[in-house]
């Protein structure tokens, strides 16, 4: 079976990434290998993210210029590997696309899913498969290529909820990257709690718009694969805490992806993700590179000035945090991705000591309602392309969504600053 030589490269920066890791030894090389499959992958790039990619290395480079100039005490070495560990996760991660369930058109005829079992389905799955489940679920609940209002609702905010809590999620290995000493499971709590409130508010919005809902049917223990996942994920945790979050879930992710799929069609769905899934990474490789490249540079450029605060605040609390995610999900909805904010907002918050896991619970809960409802976000625009969703509609619906599920996040805010303070 010929494999492309892109995905050759995924691969070697995934086996030595795990290797280092285990190993604790520098992911340098992996991280170098991760550089060479993107550049690799840079002329197959939509040129809007070409575009995004070329002016945000520039700004990162632009700023480890200045570092530089000041002496930063820095290692210029951080600008290529400090986002290594999110490449190998979500290499790992991008392997449980395999074991999606069958479409079941044979068996299933016309039958239709419940709104809850659609709703749960594609907020536990999404936690697990990612995008794929977008169009899993959509594929099959649409009527002539389009999705209604209801169904958009459901889809597209249910899914991006997950990255609240799912270790799954690249936003999880982004949480625990730019929030040193974050525990993920203390966090879990707080991040569930958080998805439950927004699906919430998806349920209440969703049944006060007229029209009948056709949902996904989904079948007996299809639950299985984002149970198993999960618990194994948590149980791993516990038992080897030494083991990091991205490492046990790129180890575990293709494990389980090949063993779960269906035999039939193993051979088949390995090939297609070697050859079409790992080349689909690029547009997200290379915006993990560029991110890691402007992060490290503000805080080779903060190190270089110690003494200087930029931030003009001497607590990071619940209320700064609340109001830190409220901006970035307005940052969202003008196409800044939350990986770009988080990247640059977390060295201007790091010389304030910042409780790693509330900073990790405001990074988790601004990218789970900022690609909820941005319509420039991934997942909003891959359901408008596909099921002939106008953006302007996607925002309209969206506004009134976003406002309430930032205050619904302010709650939980509050019950930690309480919990806290017993």
């Amino acid at each position: 079976m010929a494999i492309r030589p892109s995905s050759l490269l995924i691969i070697a920066m995934l086996a030595l990434s795990i290797a280092c890791s285990l190993l604790h030894l520098p992911l340098w090389p992996a991280a170098v290998l991760g550089w060479l499959a993107t550049l690799r992958l840079g002329l197959t790039l939509p040129r809007a993210s070409r575009r995004q990619t070329l002016w945000l290395g520039l700004a990162g480079v632009s700023i480890w210029l200045v570092a530089l100039w000041r002496d930063t005490p820095t290692s210029l070495a951080t600008a290529v590997s400090i986002n290594q560990p999110l490449l190998m996760m979500f290499a790992g991660v991008s392997f449980l696309s395999m074991a999606r369930p069958a479409a079941d058109d044979a068996s299933g005829g016309e039958r239709h899913g419940s709104f809850w079992g659609t709703l749960a389905g594609v907020h536990l799955f999404g936690a697990v498969i990612n995008l794929s489940v977008l169009f899993l679920f959509g594929d099959r609940m649409q009527r002539e290529g389009r999705l209604t209002r209801k169904q958009v609702s459901v889809l597209g905010r249910a899914f991006p909820a997950a990255a609240a809590w799912s270790p799954f999620f690249v936003a999880m290995g982004v949480a625990l990257t730019y929030s040193p000493g974050l525990d993920f499971l203390a966090l879990l709590p707080w991040g569930g709690l958080a998805a439950m409130l927004l699906l919430g508010l998806i349920a209440l919005d969703a049944h006060r718009l007229p029209g009948t809902f056709i949902g996904y049917p989904l079948e007996k223990g299809s639950l299985l694969l984002p149970g198993a996942l999960a618990s194994s994920v948590v149980v791993t945790h516990f038992i080897w805490p030494s083991l990091s979050i991205p490492l046990i879930i790129a180890i575990a992710s293709p494990f389980f992806a090949i063993l779960l799929v269906p035999s039939a069609s193993r051979r088949q769905r390995l090939h297609q993700q070697l050859n079409e899934g790992l080349p689909r990474l690029g547009p997200q490789f290379a915006l993990f590179l560029v991110a890691g490249v402007i992060s490290s540079g503000l805080a080779a450029l903060i190190a270089s000035a110690p003494d200087r605060q930029l931030i003009p605040l001497d607590h990071f609390g619940s209320f700064a945090a609340w109001v830190t995610q409220g901006i970035l999900v307005v940052l969202a909805f003008v196409g800044i991705h939350p990986l770009v904010g988080i990247a640059t907002l977390a060295p201007l918050v790091q010389p304030m000591s910042p409780d790693p896991t509330l900073l990790g619970m405001m990074f988790l809960m601004s990218w789970a309602l900022g690609t909820g409802c941005s319509p420039l976000s991934g997942s909003n625009l891959a359901l408008c392309v596909r099921y002939g969703i106008r953006s302007r509609d996607m925002l309209r619906w969206n506004l009134p969504y976003a406002l309430l599920g930032w205050l619904a996040c302010g709650v939980v805010f509050a019950l930690y600053a309480g919990w806290q303070a017993v």
